[in-house]
């Protein structure tokens, strides 16, 4: 398994999709030390590369795709006013199998990139 948490330190993430960053780097913190490979990426103010975000919306099934490309999480707030987790089944996988924030059907409200690396660690 691989998990990317993508944020930047520059931007306060928006009301819509908020996110604890400091909480959700250590989760993924805790996530490297039990062995995962896993990684916090602060964007620093730069744009994600396309290739990431393009990746988040083509390669989870719909049901476990995340809210990018829909009306309020667009490319330029990829990271920034929408902090994103991209959950890969194997290491070397270039698309994820899971993206969030996302719309959860079996809770019937958006599981947040927090609550996902919480029951990601649980699991691990």
């Amino acid at each position: 398994m691989k998990v990317e948490f993508y944020y930047d330190s520059t931007v306060q993430p928006g009301a819509t999709f908020n996110t604890d960053n400091a909480k959700a780097v250590e989760l993924v913190n805790q996530l490297a030390a039990k062995g995962v490979n896993a990684k916090a990426v602060d964007l620093k103010g730069a744009q994600v590369a396309f290739m990431t975000y393009n990746a988040s919306l083509t390669g989870p099934k719909a049901q476990v795709r995340a809210v990018f490309g829909a009306k309020g999480a667009l490319q330029e707030d990829f990271g920034k006013t929408v902090p994103a987790l991209l959950v890969f089944e194997k290491d070397a996988d270039r698309y994820p199998t899971e993206a969030f924030p996302r719309s959860d059907r079996d809770l019937q409200r958006t599981l947040g990139c927090e609550e996902a690396l919480q029951r990601i660690l649980e699991k691990a």
